[in-house]
């Protein structure tokens, strides 16, 4: 079984790309453990207009395992894609960790939910526990979405478009759902959003496709 594994490994060398998860968890973290005293709030009036749906943290949650299989799936099957993937995800890290220190934020639509009411507000509370209400432009959640969608909509590895449909549906529900459980503000959601976008152009522009297939490795 371990021979096995480290033949794998070094018949497919983009594996390593993997480590990188370790920088992505810890600056993550690190923005959460920082004493915010003072801020600048990101809602706009148009917050008001959407309303708190607390069944939506299902999908909030699952940000996680969509981000977790994601990169599995395009660790195990594409040498390209995944180091796309993971290049992508530390410029949203580094990008957002940047903001958060040079510009403190955050926002304050969160409801009182000292007292659920049911299962849904019992786990969104327990969620605003752990995720505090700062640290919100550019939205993690949006911005490595983005980068998800991205990349599995390339992968060469997934011949039936519909899984990609599908992904993308559900990423999109998460996306949204960061607005509905008052996690993020509208402005957030499209900060984030217009980060993915510059990662993932940077990414495929730095690690691209031989004409003769395989991946070009970036240039020095």
């Amino acid at each position: 079984m371990i021979r096995t594994i480290i033949k794998w490994v070094r018949d497919n060398p983009h594996c390593w790309w993997a480590l990188v998860l370790f920088y992505l968890i810890a600056v993550y973290i690190l923005p959460e453990k920082l004493i915010i005293d003072s801020y600048t709030s990101t809602a706009i009036p148009f917050d008001d207009l959407i309303p708190f749906f607390s069944p939506a943290v299902v999908f909030y949650v699952l940000w996680f395992p969509l981000m977790f299989f994601s990169g599995l799936w395009l660790m195990l099957t594409d040498s390209l894609n995944f180091p796309r993937y993971m290049f992508a995800l530390a410029i949203c890290m580094t990008a957002s960790g940047i903001v958060y220190l040079l510009w403190p934020n955050g926002q304050d639509l969160r409801p009182d939910l000292s007292q659920p009411q049911n299962f849904f507000e019992w786990l969104l509370g327990g969620l605003y526990n752990i995720d505090t209400n700062t640290n919100v432009l550019p939205s993690l959640h949006v911005s490595c979405t983005v980068v998800a969608v991205a990349c599995i909509w390339a992968t060469p590895t997934i011949r039936r478009k519909w899984v990609c449909a599908a992904h993308s549906v559900l990423s999109l529900l998460v996306a949204s759902s960061t607005v509905f459980v008052k996690q993020h503000a509208i402005l957030d959601l499209f900060a984030g959003a217009a980060l993915g976008i510059i990662a993932v152009a940077a990414a495929f522009a730095l690690f691209r496709r031989r004409k003769g297939g395989g991946s070009e490795k970036p240039k020095p």
